[in-house]
């Protein structure tokens, strides 16, 4: 009964109407990162509702610091008393989460682990966005029989550390680490590009990764304003951003690499697979002549592997596409999934400038994206709340919830809470980290169902059977005496007693304020019910409607 009741609230997840009031007013550019004037509330003194904002974009997901002498700094208690803008910095400065692909514990067990108990939540949360950007998927690398180690889930476990090591740094340097990386030279076949055969008959290298790296990874299919919205011709139609003839011409300055060897191969040959080291230049295998790239620019004439592809990468950094293609996505997976042409532009300025005359700069971004007036405040901007926010994810639903509920995974003995966590975002249709395809777990551009025109990515994995599995897997969080046997442990005694205070705790710490009046009479009345059970049965059914709603389910 319960489940079939928060079903019907769970299918109006889709309440993302468009909106038919004017554009929200924009923040001026950046003269240097962190120093915009601010009009949502000051950064410094934010509210406990700003404060909870900015945690479910910066985290994975807002708690509580519950009295502890020293608030940990992912907690409403030490954003309030810090601000948001030392609070931004004091993420950038927390100790790194790594991945180790030899532990007993998968690599989505380790992720969860991670973002339920992770000091660097910023990080991870940006890391998270890179792997959905920057794809590389553990069921794409083949395990080698003949060696002890599991190949995938080693290279895997190297590429995300890759991730998080470079996700506050520079986005050139972050993709030239992804080119050479054995992991993506695996799954998308950057590795053993050979411009020759073993008799030194020419061959045509393979076109896949310079293919991806210009459509998913950096450009994007069309053509962009710096605001994010498509260039169009006099006819209304969009402009490829590229051609095939280039994709050839970036196929060959990047041919000539494979693993990690103490020699190169000879002429045609490669080394075997191994994820220990970035992979190795090999001139022999290397199409050394001058290549036309973007704009006009050719590669130079008798180049060496390396010099050709510092020329392919600087080509492709430089295109004026780049940075609005990769700031909207950033902005989709940590704010919302339809930013305004003015938030996109100034994200855009700062990544093209970060106020010192450095591009790319992904520590300045992400601090715009986080401080702008579109992200910051108690609730978004009025002028687009019809528009405003994203379909939270299954990974970020599963750790919001436990997060929110003072929620620990105890790892004692042979427990392995983060599998369980695991298997519930497998089962809502994202298997971290295994996406099916190069284009993640769903597409960037996808549409909200019924949204006349807004974009919804998450939903492209919404459907009868992962709305059901949204339903099921809060409702063994919250009822299934095998949930807390997993070591999955949530603690429901921080909510109030009382029906009416509960339902007001859950608007205040799961909805910072905004609970419908609708939603609240829902709530409270099926909590006051004389069938709802004992105290500790009402607050869990306090919990699970308030959390399969659409005002939960649609992060605002």
């Amino acid at each position: 009964m319960i489940r079939r009741l928060t079903l019907t609230l769970a299918v109006c997840v889709a309440a993302c109407a468009p909106d038919e009031g004017p554009p929200t007013s924009h923040t001026p550019p950046l003269d240097a990162p962190g120093q915009q004037e601010q009009h949502a509330e000051p950064l410094e003194t934010p509210t406990e509702p700003n404060t909870l904002r900015f945690l479910e974009q910066a985290t994975f997901g807002p708690r509580q610091a519950f009295g502890a002498p020293t608030p940990p700094i992912d907690t409403v208690e030490h954003v309030m008393t810090v601000g948001i803008r030392q609070a931004i910095t004091d993420q950038f400065a927390a100790p790194r989460s790594t991945f180790d692909g030899l532990a007993t514990k998968d690599l989505g067990s380790q992720f969860f682990f991670h973002a339920v108990h992770g000091q660097d939540q910023l990080r991870l949360r940006i890391a998270f966005a890179l792997s959905q950007i920057l794809v590389v998927s553990q069921n794409g690398i083949p395990n080698v029989m003949s060696t002890p180690e599991p190949e995938p889930r080693v290279a895997m476990a190297s590429y995300l550390n890759l991730l998080s090591q470079r996700a506050f740094g520079n986005f050139r340097q972050l993709l030239e680490d992804v080119t050479l990386h054995p992991a993506m030279g695996t799954y998308l076949d950057m590795a053993n590009n050979r411009a020759f055969k073993p008799n030194g008959q020419p061959i045509e290298p393979n076109e896949n990764y310079a293919r991806e790296m210009l459509q998913l990874f950096t450009l994007g299919l069309h053509k962009l304003n710096e605001n994010g919205t498509p260039v169009l011709d006099n006819l209304g139609r969009t402009t490829p951003s590229y051609t095939e003839a280039q994709v050839q011409a970036f196929a060959h300055a990047l041919s000539g690499w494979t693993y990690a060897g103490p020699t190169c191969p000879t002429i045609g040959r490669t080394n075997p697979p191994t994820y220990a080291a970035p992979m190795m230049d090999c001139a022999v295998n290397h199409n050394s002549t001058s290549k036309e790239l973007l704009r006009g620019v050719w590669t130079t004439a008798n180049g060496t592997p390396r010099q050709h592809l510092k020329e392919a990468l600087d080509n492709v950094f430089d295109d004026p596409n780049l940075p609005p293609f990769i700031c909207k996505q950033l902005i989709q997976h940590l704010v919302t999934s339809n930013p305004s042409p003015e938030y996109v532009q100034d994200v855009v300025n700062i990544f093209k400038n970060n106020g010192s005359d450095v591009r790319g700069d992904l520590r300045a971004v992400i601090r715009r994206i986080l401080q702008h007036d579109e992200a910051r405040g108690p609730v978004p901007p009025a002028a687009q709340l019809a528009t405003f926010g994203h379909l939270r994810s299954p990974a970020l639903h599963v750790t919001t919830l436990v997060r929110g509920l003072k929620g620990t995974l105890d790892t004692t003995g042979t427990l392995d809470p983060g599998a369980k966590l695991s298997s519930w975002s497998q089962s809502m249709g994202q298997y971290v980290p295994q996406p099916p395809s190069v284009f993640s777990y769903y597409p960037p551009n996808a549409p909200a169902p019924g949204g006349g025109g807004l974009l919804g990515p998450e939903f492209a994995i919404l459907d009868t059977a992962t709305v059901t599995a949204r339903a099921n897997v809060t409702h063994d969080l919250l009822f299934a005496a095998a949930t807390a046997n997993a070591g999955v442990l949530i603690d429901l005694d921080i909510l109030p007693v009382n029906s009416s205070d509960t339902v007001q705790w859950l608007n205040r710490y799961f909805l910072h304020g905004t609970m419908s009046p609708e939603l609240r009479d829902i709530v409270l009345n099926a909590i006051s019910h004389p069938d709802a059970g004992d105290t500790l049965r009402r607050k869990k059914l306090a919990v699970y409607l308030t959390s399969l709603a659409p005002e939960f389910q649609i992060q605002r």
